[in-house]
């Protein structure tokens, strides 16, 4: 009997998808739409405001293992919907501050730590254990959400500029609260809790006359299921794990560099209005979509470390490009270079990880990446603000475009380890 309902697990692609494609252009990409605004209403530098997404990579790769454990231990919803709460809260009390330090402060402490619960990781950790064989496409069709959402910023930052960011951290805090917490409630841990299978496969029932298509269907979910699981301890024993945390280390320069500083780059550097400099991000994430799916797709079919190499090469490449550009007009050939290699490398990433070390630790094991990540991913926003200070973006731009290209050396030696026995 074939089968006709819809997997569950489409279910929770389709409500985190929703859920990232608010917190991806409210919090990840809306950053740079806020830039200068933050450096206005403080009377700050670029490298302090900088800082603050520093401090966020701090607090994310800290909390990360912490929270990893904790879904991986008691499900992804509780702690989601405490995330949320947090992020939803901390936009509101962001409106009311007035000082640099306090900014830090809730920022970090309520945004970045609600972030680190309610985003992004604990949809991931339920799809990797919903999804094997389709675990690269069900994590690319999640991260199109903040593909989607960064599309969006250009409208965000409309936003901003009519009611002032203040009013627009508020109408942000009550969107969060009111959308996305609901949403957050179709997310369940694994298929297993539900008598379901990864995939949507079936049970092999041994009293049915197995056809030879039946039998072939039946079949499949024992190839599924000899997948190699790794706890964290027996992963960090392995050398897939390092090469990975230093690969993953290079790509974390990327997301900063890019939604902290694309912005205020385009108008302080190349001349651009602040409504074109906007349009540049959100035209980065619209394009970032033709990656996240189609590269989503292949990765069920080909070796993810060959192709997690091409994209960062195109990265780099894209990244070069913008550094060197000197008018708008020149905007759109970097955008179309980096923009769908960094949409497709987002699934990947995850997806790698998957394929390395399996999924009954999935979330703690990717905590511990990032963890291991904190250097790259503190140092970025800060250092490219830094640079901007004294120099220019442009040379701070080049630097991260070096460090991705090595990156996309780098993962080719993350071969596979052996399998645990016993």
């Amino acid at each position: 009997m074939k089968k006709t309902r819809v997997f569950y697990g489409w279910y929770i692609m389709l409500a985190g998808m929703a859920i990232t494609v608010i917190h991806g252009a409210l919090y990840v990409y809306g950053f740079g739409a806020f830039f200068i605004h933050f450096q206005n209403a403080f009377n700050a530098s670029r490298a302090q405001i900088g800082l603050v997404l520093g401090l966020s990579r701090l607090e994310g790769g800290l909390v990360a293992p912490v929270s990893g454990f904790i879904i991986d231990r008691f499900g992804p919803r509780r702690p989601m919907i405490f995330g949320l709460i947090l992020v939803g809260v901390g936009f509101i009390v962001l409106s009311r501050v007035d000082t640099l330090i306090m900014f830090y402060v809730i920022y970090v402490g309520l945004l970045a730590t609600g972030s680190s619960f309610g985003s992004a990781r604990p949809i991931q950790i339920s799809l990797a254990n919903w999804f094997i064989k389709k675990r690269s496409r069900a994590m690319g069709f999640l991260m199109t959400g903040f593909g989607i959402g960064g599309s969006l910023v250009f409208v965000y930052s409309w936003v901003i500029e009519a009611l002032g960011w203040r009013s627009a951290c508020v109408l942000s805090g009550v969107l969060i609260l009111v959308v996305s917490i609901p949403l957050s409630l179709v997310i369940k841990h694994r298929p297993e809790d539900m008598g379901l299978l990864p995939d949507g496969e079936t049970f092999p029932d041994s009293n049915q006359d197995i056809s030879s298509e039946n039998k072939e269907e039946t079949q499949e979910p024992r190839v599924a299921l000899d997948e190699t699981n790794f706890t964290a301890r027996q992963a960090l024993a392995t050398k897939a794990f390092w090469i990975l945390a230093l690969v993953y280390g290079t790509w974390s320069l990327v997301p900063p560099t890019i939604t902290a500083h694309m912005i205020p780059y385009l108008q302080q550097e190349v001349g651009a209005s602040p409504a074109i400099a906007a349009l540049s991000l959100s035209a980065f994430a619209f394009i970032s979509l033709f990656g996240r799916i189609p590269i989503g797709w292949i990765g069920d079919y080909v070796d993810l470390r060959y192709l997690l190499s091409a994209l960062f090469v195109l990265m780099g490449v894209g990244l070069l490009i913008l550094a060197q550009i000197k008018t708008t007009a020149f905007i759109p050939f970097a955008l179309i270079i980096m923009g769908p290699a960094y949409g497709g490398s987002v699934p990947i990433r995850p997806a790698l990880q998957g394929y390395l070390f399996g999924r009954m630790a999935f979330g703690t094991i990717g905590g511990l990446l990032q963890f291991f990540d904190l250097p790259a991913a503190i140092a970025a926003p800060v250092f490219v603000g830094w640079i901007a200070d004294e120099s220019s973006y442009r040379l701070g731009f080049q630097i991260v475009a070096g460090l991705i290209i090595f990156g996309s050396v780098a993962v080719l030696a993350a071969k596979p380890p052996p399998k645990i026995l016993g």
